[in-house]
C-alpha cells in the first residue's frame, strides 16, 4: 500500500544518505565500493548527485586504491562534465599520468579514461602521456613497463587523428629500443594490429573500376 511504500522510499534515502557520509570509508573496502557502485547506478538524481560529489571530494584518495578505483570508473561513466573533468584533471596534472600508468589500480582509472571518455577529455590524457619523460617522450618509457604497457595498448586503439599519428610515430621511429624491452613487445604487436598495412593502403587508394 502508500504507507509501506513511503516507508520503504525513506528506508532507501536513510540508506543512500549514509553512503555519502561514509563515501570514502566505503569506497576503499572490497564489499563497500559495490555498495557506492550501486547507489550511484540506481538511486534517484538527487541523491546520485550527492554521492558522486562526495566521490569527487575525496576522487584524489581512490585512485591508488585497490577498490576504491572502481567506483572512480563508475563516476567516470555515470557523472556529470564537472566529475569527469576534475579526474581528468587529477590525471593529467604535472608528470602524474606516469606514476598513475604504471600503478597497478590507478591504471584502470586512465584505461577507463582512454576507453570512455569525451574527445576531448581523451586528448587531454593522450598529449600528457606524449610528453616528455625522464629525457625521451612518455610514451617510450610506459611502453617498457609491466603495468603501464596495458595503458599503452589501449591508447593505441583510442587515439584519433593528429594524436593517432604522432603516436604511431613515435613509437615507430623507438622501434629497435621497444624490440629489446620484454613488455613494450606487447605494444610493437598492438602497433601492427591496428596500423593498416602497405598493400591495403595502396589498394584503399586506387580506384577498382567497378561502377
Amino acid at each position: 500500500d502508500i504507507d509501506a511504500a513511503v516507508n520503504l522510499m525513506n528506508q532507501i534515502k536513510f540508506i543512500i544518505d549514509d553512503v555519502a557520509a561514509n563515501v570514502e570509508q566505503l569506497s576503499k573496502h572490497r564489499y563497500g565500493c559495490r555498495v557506492v557502485q550501486r547507489a550511484i547506478e540506481y538511486c534517484p538524481d538527487e541523491q546520485r548527485e550527492e554521492v558522486l560529489m562526495k566521490i569527487l571530494a575525496c576522487h584524489r584518495n581512490l585512485i591508488e586504491d585497490q577498490f576504491g578505483n572502481y567506483v572512480i570508473q563508475q563516476a567516470l561513466t555515470i557523472g556529470s562534465e564537472e566529475i569527469i573533468t576534475a579526474i581528468v584533471e587529477s590525471l593529467t596534472e604535472g608528470d602524474v599520468i606516469f606514476k598513475f600508468s604504471k600503478h597497478k589500480y590507478a591504471s584502470n582509472v586512465v584505461e577507463a579514461m582512454l576507453t570512455n571518455a569525451t574527445a576531448h577529455h581523451k586528448e587531454a590524457i593522450l598529449s600528457a602521456m606524449l610528453k616528455d619523460f625522464e629525457g625521451t617522450c612518455g610514451i617510450v618509457q610506459l611502453a617498457k613497463d609491466p603495468i603501464a604497457n596495458y595503458v599503452v595498448k589501449k591508447a593505441i586503439d583510442c587515439a584519433e587523428g593528429q594524436q593517432r599519428e604522432k603516436l604511431f610515430a613515435v613509437i615507430t621511429s623507438n622501434r629497435q629500443q621497444l624490440s629489446q624491452a620484454p613488455y613494450a613487445k606487447y605494444v610493437l604487436v598492438k602497433l601492427g594490429e591496428r596500423r593498416p598495412s602497405r598493400t591495403s593502403r595502396r589498394n584503399k587508394g586506387q580506384d577498382t573500376g567497378r561502377f
